[in-house]
């Protein structure tokens, strides 16, 4: 029985160093916790102390947790109910066509909280233990889903290819929040030169997140618009 149990993991943690989808797919969980615990966070904040930014930005972190399972049920389920894999090919375009659709409205409706961030005056007085943790978690995510992402480019399994998308979204929105974070941790609120600081790398960082998902959007659109015979090629 327990050499089972024993053969039956390291069976796991082979197919985890060799085979980067199922690798993605168990990073993409914890990933998925860690956002959820963190825009827990913020809609606490947001309830306890009446903050909408603290509010907007937690429904936007839930929303990603909430693509993110998607992407991972409709995986699984694919496999229950498509025994054939150039089948799930062609439901993977499919589905690669809504997931990329809703990850580029859950970025417009971010304008609400980036809105705030730039023109609301302080509502939250963080310590500076939370912001120094934050931002070491930021720079981690950014780093790792940076790399992630330019490796993305050659992924031909659409179901990681939207993963890694919305992890490079999900680390661009955590620098957002860690700006906002580190000006009312370490600032007077957001006024004058700041604030126009402020308004510069929302924008910037803002731009480059909808350009993520438009990117995503339209190269689902042309994978859609390919039929099998076609071998890939239009």
């Amino acid at each position: 029985m327990k050499s089972g149990k024993e053969g039956k993991f390291k069976k796991e943690i082979d197919r985890v160093v060799h085979d980067y989808a199922h690798r993605t797919f168990l990073s993409s969980s914890l990933s998925m916790a860690a956002t959820a615990v963190f825009g827990s966070y913020n809609l606490y904040l947001g309830f306890a102390y009446h903050a909408a930014w603290n509010f907007g930005i937690a429904v936007y972190f839930l929303l990603l947790c909430a693509l993110r399972g998607y992407v991972l049920f409709s995986e699984r389920a694919l496999y229950k109910r498509c025994p054939s894999e150039e089948e799930r090919e062609e439901k993977k375009k499919k589905l690669y066509l809504v997931q990329s659709f809703f990850l580029f409205i859950i970025d417009l409706a971010l304008i609400a909280p980036v809105s705030l961030m730039v023109m609301q005056r302080r509502e939250i007085g963080y310590t500076a233990i939370p912001a120094i943790a934050t931002a070491a978690y930021t720079t981690y995510k950014v780093i790792l889903s940076t790399m992630n992402f330019i490796k993305n480019k050659r992924q031909s399994d659409l179901s990681v290819r939207i993963l890694k998308n919305v992890s490079f979204v999900d680390a661009l929105v955590s620098v957002l929040a860690l700006q906002y974070i580190l000006v009312m941790t370490f600032g007077d609120g957001i006024g004058g030169g700041m604030l126009f600081l402020c308004a510069t790398t929302t924008f910037i960082l803002w731009g480059a997140i909808v350009a993520v998902s438009v990117f995503a959007l339209v190269s689902a659109v042309r994978l859609r618009g390919k039929s099998p015979a076609d071998g890939g090629k239009r």
